[in-house]
Parts: C-alpha cells; sequence; structure tokens
C-alpha cells in the first residue's frame, strides 16, 4: 500500500511539473502577422496576463486592442492584435 502511494506522489509531482510553459525564438518564428489570438495561443500557450482596450479613431469608430503578456527567463514577450488579428513587430527573446 505504501508503494502504491509513493508512486502516485511521484506521478503527481511529474505531471504538475510538466505543466510549465516554455518557449524559444523557435516558437516565435512559428508567429504570423494576421493569426489570430487562438492561433498564437496553440503556438505559445495561454499568456501570463492580457490588457485589452479600445481606441478611437479618426472616423469616430473604435478599434479593440488586445495585447497578451508571456513571462519567460525574465523576460517579458508582448504580442498586440487589433480587431482580433496579431499586429505590429514579432517578438523575440534575448538570448542569454
Amino acid at each position: 500500500m505504501r508503494w502504491r502511494s509513493l508512486v502516485l506522489v511521484a506521478v503527481a509531482i511529474l505531471v504538475v511539473a510538466g505543466c510549465k510553459r516554455e518557449f524559444g525564438n523557435r516558437n516565435l518564428a512559428q508567429l504570423k502577422i494576421n493569426m489570430t489570438p487562438k492561433e498564437v495561443e496553440s503556438i505559445l500557450g495561454s499568456p501570463d496576463r492580457t490588457e485589452k482596450s479600445e481606441v478611437n479613431l479618426e472616423t469616430q469608430r473604435t478599434m479593440a486592442v488586445i495585447k497578451y503578456f508571456y513571462d519567460q527567463d525574465g523576460q517579458t514577450v508582448v504580442v498586440q492584435f487589433q480587431n482580433g488579428r496579431l499586429v505590429g513587430e514579432l517578438p523575440k527573446l534575448k538570448e542569454q
């Protein structure tokens, strides 16, 4: 009975340790302008945090802007979406 408990604890520890999301420049290179948030999440995983805002345009309309923040090895990678599509400069991690 004790042996079984030890095995279950060991498996649980491995599962939790394996859940840590890590990515590198190889993953970031897969990002393409015009991707949806869901497509980006399929490559990088769920963001650590998000920011949503509205930008007022000159035409008296607004545009939805969402920023995804990913923390990795002391660095923060930011990807930005406008109207549900990836825009802007694609991020890269600094080599350490």
